[in-house]
């Protein structure tokens, strides 16, 4: 037998608070989107059962922990005391008593039934219990109140790291007289559907009590009483499988887990959960207890759920090549050969080098094999599995003839055929190198399909959709057609759109006549307009000093003016956007507006020399104040550029420059004689300069800044003055230079 690598994990046991149930879960965890950055959907198995075992990175779970057992559960244990009282009694008063009424109100109405004096709130008197026969009535509380009282000890808290709170002496105590009383219940229970509960209890008090030996042997000497039809048997073997597990038999827990998982669907997460073969030794002995080839099968299936998908394939088709087990390991196999990629799967012919170097070979060769033999019941599934596996492993003609055995098994599934079509179409793309009109031509009705017709909501399409603009962007840029290639995938292509000149050559591409129909497919599909670029053409004027031309661009638009959340005329020695968007707005401005004062201000300065500095210093921080380091970024919010966050990357955008605002900055010093007000522009440009260190910084930089001209000029010449004083007690940066 080949060997397992087995992976520890972390587990623990809780039971559900008045139902008793097992439920397992594992540390960790966290939203993901399981199709992110996949294009195999392992829903064309068509196996619903499955579902919570696909592939996922952040849980263990497909579609969460959640999978309504408890209310299952509960309704279950209703309906079959339901039966057990008779049919004078009702689902709504069984219910109350077993989840809504209080401990002291199932006593209160032993006490009422018995004709002895009590105090019954009125919702217990609309529930009474006194129509029905009196010997079943009390058996049922007398039992409830035992059980209530077991959860004082069963129901634990437990944290996210799998960490139960130990019972304290006082507790152990109550544990073993709860002990005490369940033996007695079970001794004097008159018939098979009390001895089953009462055993339960019995069993499970002996769980918590740690004396599994005692829970092993309550559920053997009962075990006739627990029948196959009854949600309780599960929940009662899942004590016995616990029991083992804390005894370190874990192959006796993993068998009965495993029988657990097959047999009742409303634990099998927590039975997939608590199967966990530790050692070689513990999995083959596991093996061994198998008696038919089917439990066999849902073994091997477990085992392949955590790790060994390729192995337990393997195993599970030579006891069944039919075997409905190895569908979800296939698409797992599949999605993680997906997540080698990270997102990042690249087709073109120059992109070779970005492909996984670790791309299970062994993998790609066992599925060609199946598909070649079509043994399984699904062939269809492994047809497109080797197939596209083979188109990413460029292996195209493989591929094809994959895809085309494939091609007689789609049937009528929706689904099938979406995931069929999308396969085809990375094939022909891995295999373009140029772009041409010949390739667009080819390529337009697969397009179409997938971005215009409607697909199943489990399609993973998105990423499909987000991964072929990438690499028809790329293919654009190289043939020189940037435009076309920023019109497939916005801002990933060569187009230089911190020029407006080539921003202007987007805008006529949107008023182009000839349009083929390739580019009206992504322009009907894009996410951006003409007035985008339009209104991106107006924030680079502002950017560059053109004010007059934003202006009469951004009065031109119809789209909304937007409003600036701070003064963007405000400045500090530490940026604090928070403060300034908190701050009680005198004058609120908008693009226009801000764009109309920074017109007054120059046109001001130039006119009236005597106020010159002061309105080239609000200039300059109006010009500060609209990069990703002041406070009115969102100025240059657009469907093209964030205006909401700050980031490095390796362009120089005309939102990250300071250039203007330095611009402005010295300006005004120049046109001051105030010490004071020239040590403050003579900060603000130091700021200036520390920020283009700041985004032209490639990669992890050595040091934390780089200090320059400025901050020597205002150490050599404005030492003496009170802002001085001010920067050295409000800049780390400034104090981290003068202590060098």
């Amino acid at each position: 037998m080949m060997k397992i690598h087995l992976k520890k994990l972390a587990l623990f046991l809780i039971s559900a608070a008045g139902l008793a149930s097992i439920a397992v879960l594992a540390c960790g965890g966290g939203n993901w989107d399981p199709w992110e950055g996949s294009m195999f959907t392992p829903q064309i198995i068509d196996e619903t059962e499955f579902v919570p075992f696909f592939r996922a990175t952040g849980t263990s779970f497909y579609d969460g922990y959640d999978d309504g057992s408890a209310e299952l559960l509960k309704k279950e244990n209703g309906k079959d005391w339901l039966t057990y009282l008779g049919d004078k009694t009702t689902s709504e008063k069984v219910n109350y008593w077993l989840y809504e009424a209080s401990l002291n109100q199932i006593d209160t109405m032993i006490f009422d039934i018995k004709s002895k004096p009590s105090h019954l709130t009125e919702r217990s008197k609309e529930n009474s219990l006194k129509s029905i026969d009196r010997e079943k009535a009390t058996t049922f509380l007398y039992y409830l109140g035992y059980a209530r009282r077991n959860e004082t000890f069963a129901a634990l808290e437990i944290n996210s790291w799998g960490e139960t709170s130990v019972p304290n002496v006082g507790k152990d105590v109550f544990i073993e007289k709860q002990i005490a009383g369940g033996i007695n219940f079970l001794s004097k229970a008159k018939d098979a559907f009390m001895k089953e509960r009462n055993a339960y209890q019995l069993l499970r008090s002996y769980f918590f009590a740690h004396d599994y030996e005692k829970v092993i042997s309550t559920y053997e000497v009962n075990e006739k009483y627990f029948v196959s039809t009854n949600n309780l048997k599960w929940r009662a073997l899942s004590y016995k499988a616990g029991a083992y597990y804390r005894q370190k038999k874990y192959a006796e827990a993993n068998y009965l887990f495993s029988k657990i998982y097959e047999g009742f669907d409303p634990l099998k997460k927590s039975a997939y959960l608590c199967f966990h073969p530790q050692q070689q030794a513990d999995w083959v002995a596991c093996l061994g207890m198998a008696k038919t080839i089917r439990e066999k099968e849902v073994l091997w299936h477990l085992l392949g759920l955590y790790s060994a998908e390729l192995t337990a394939m393997k195993e599970i088709i030579k006891l069944n090549p039919k075997s409905e087990f190895v569908d979800v390991l296939l698409t797992r196999a599949v999605n993680l050969e997906e997540e080698k990629f990270e997102g990042t799967l690249k087709m073109d012919g120059n992109e070779t080098s970005s492909l996984p170097k670790n791309l299970n070979k062994e993998l790609v060769n066992f599925v060609n094999e199946m598909s070649a033999t079509t043994t399984s019941s699904k062939p269809e599934i492994w047809h497109l599995s080797a197939a596209y596996l083979n188109y990413l492993n460029r292996n195209h003609e493989v591929g094809d003839k994959q895809l085309k055995r494939a091609e007689s098994y789609i049937g009528k599934s929706s689904l099938v055929k979406a995931q069929f079509h999308l396969i085809s179409l990375v094939g022909k793309m891995g295999r373009i190198k140029d772009n041409n009109a010949n390739v667009e031509k080819d390529l337009l009705l697969d397009l179409e399909a997938l971005f215009d017709t409607p697909h199943p909501g489990s399609f993973r399409a998105d990423y499909a959709k987000m991964w072929m603009r990438e690499v028809l962007a790329k293919l654009a840029d190289k043939s020189g057609e940037h435009l076309k290639a920023e019109l497939i995938c916005p801002e990933k292509s060569k187009l230089a759109l911190t020029k407006v000149e080539e921003i202007d050559r987007m805008i006529a591409y949107y008023d182009k006549k000839d349009k083929s129909g390739y580019e009206n497919l992504f322009f009907k599909k894009s996410s951006l307009s003409k007035q985008d670029y339009i209104d991106l053409k107006a924030i680079r004027y502002a950017q560059n000093d053109k004010l007059e031309e934003a202006l009469r661009i951004f009065k031109e638009q119809v789209a909304e003016n937007i409003e600036l959340a701070g003064n963007p005329f405000t400045i500090h020695i530490r940026d604090c956007h928070e403060c300034d968007h908190a701050a009680v707005q005198k004058t609120h401005y908008n693009r226009i507006t801000f764009i109309e004062k920074l017109i007054e201000m120059r046109n001001t300065a130039t006119a009236k020399p005597a106020e010159a500095a002061q309105n080239y210093f609000l200039m300059a921080n109006g010009f500060y104040n609209m990069t990703h380091f002041g406070n009115a970024r969102l100025f240059y919010a657009n469907n093209l550029v964030d205006g909401n966050f700050y980031y490095y990357d390796e362009t120089a955008l005309p939102e990250k420059q300071g250039d203007i605002a330095l611009k402005y900055y010295l300006l005004a010093k120049k046109s001051s004689t105030d010490k004071e007000f020239k040590a403050k522009c003579t900060f603000m440009a130091a700021k200036c300069e520390l920020n283009a260190y700041f985004y032209n910084r490639l990669g992890e930089a050595k040091e934390d800044f780089k200090s320059g001209v400025y901050f020597a000029s205002l150490k050599s010449e404005y030492s003496d003055t009170k802002y001085y004083r001010e920067v050295i007690k409000e800049c780390g940066y400034f104090r981290t230079y003068l202590n060098k």
